[in-house]
């Protein structure tokens, strides 16, 4: 019996089973673009619940598993019987574990994820918890700044500054939403990569989550810096990364994040011109064009938008394999011929009358 594992917080792997997960990854990748789909997870089927709206998790997870050669159920919570003073999430969990082989779900809670996947028999894919953390966008990110490292320079050495919206502060009169943020930092403190945060200091990461990464760093070795200054250590830099100031559910914010990020904390041609050469810019995409990037440095030649969407998708196929292939592959072939065979034993005279087919009286 295989015993579930989730995926849920990027605090949950340590290096080596990161190292695990990116090489499966690009393996996948790498068969891809060759032409070649592997039907790991044939006859499997995962449950996709949202209750906010999304592209590239959606369709990452759903072009994901159909190219491992299952099936994908999008699910809408408001389409569901789940919610307040209607069905709890324990209920639905167990009952979408009796139907399913693994559930995603993005919600506006973490908590709520969490006790989705306490109940759940089947593996749970964190799909982001909207201010808190995003582990699989995370993850392709890490898989996207690999690929593109500059010539000579290990994962261990690479810098990234992220700069904006760094905080998860929810109060009404602080609101941010820097849930990617926080995992990319988390993240790079396990693998023991420098990560920057540089943000104005009401949006500056929480101490809390602070203090998370640095007690990583202690034991990868990595580098945590804090600065309000773009500017400060941008000619160190081989990865700048920023994420949407507003979101949708948060459209009203626009004129505040403009006054505490604009133009200070945008990725211009300016701060560009200041970084390395090699310098790529990154954004986890939706993104507001020419507020957190200039266009002229969204469409240029420093930018890997596009690519670092495309891995949403080999990223997803990855954790999906990791995560789902060892429960399918106990469905034996021979096991799957016995029962193949009990069910046409099964298909009798009446069972055919039954479905109006070809036997007479």
């Amino acid at each position: 019996m295989i015993t579930k594992k989730d995926f849920l917080d990027v605090q949950d792997f340590t290096k080596e089973e990161f190292l695990e997960m990116l090489e499966m990854i690009r393996l996948l990748k790498e068969a891809d673009q060759k032409g070649i789909q592997l039907p790991l997870l044939a006859r499997t089927t995962i449950a996709l619940m949202f209750d906010q709206p999304s592209t590239r998790t959606r369709v990452s997870f759903e072009s994901a598993m159909d190219k491992l050669g299952g099936d994908a159920l999008y699910l809408e919570t408001k389409t569901l019987h789940v919610g307040e003073n209607r069905e709890t999430l324990k209920d639905t969990a167990l009952v979408l574990s009796g139907m399913v082989d693994a559930v995603m779900i993005r919600n506006e809670s973490h908590d709520a994820i969490i006790e989705l996947a306490k109940w759940s028999t089947v593996p749970v894919f964190n799909g982001m918890s909207s201010a808190c953390m995003h582990p699989t966008q995370a993850l392709c990110d890490v898989f996207t700044i690999m690929e593109n490292m500059p010539a000579g320079k290990k994962l261990e050495d690479v810098n990234v500054m992220w700069i904006g919206d760094n905080s998860v502060d929810r109060s009404e009169d602080n609101l941010h939403i820097g849930g990617v943020c926080r995992s990319n930092a988390l993240i790079a403190s396990i693998m023991g990569y420098t990560f920057i945060s540089c943000a104005p200091k009401p949006a500056e990461m929480l101490p809390q989550d602070v203090a998370l990464v640095q007690a990583n760093y202690k034991k990868s070795g990595g580098r945590f810096i804090q600065t309000d200054d773009p500017y400060e250590y941008i000619d160190q830099v081989d990865f700048i990364i920023t994420d949407a100031w507003w979101y949708h559910g948060s459209d009203h914010l626009k004129d505040k994040k403009l006054d505490e990020f604009f133009p200070t904390y945008a990725v211009n041609d300016e701060l560009i011109a200041a970084a390395p050469a090699w310098a790529k810019v990154m954004h986890p995409l939706p993104g507001n064009r020419g507020y957190e990037i200039a266009e002229s440095v969204w469409d240029g030649p420093h930018s890997l938008l596009i690519e670092q969407a495309a891995n949403r998708f080999h990223t997803q196929k990855g954790l999906l394999a990791t995560f789902m292939y060892p429960r399918a592959r106990e469905q034996k072939e021979a096991l799957v011929s016995y029962y193949t065979a009990q069910v046409e034993q099964a298909l009798t005279q009446t069972v055919d009358k039954i479905a109006g087919t070809h036997y007479d009286a």
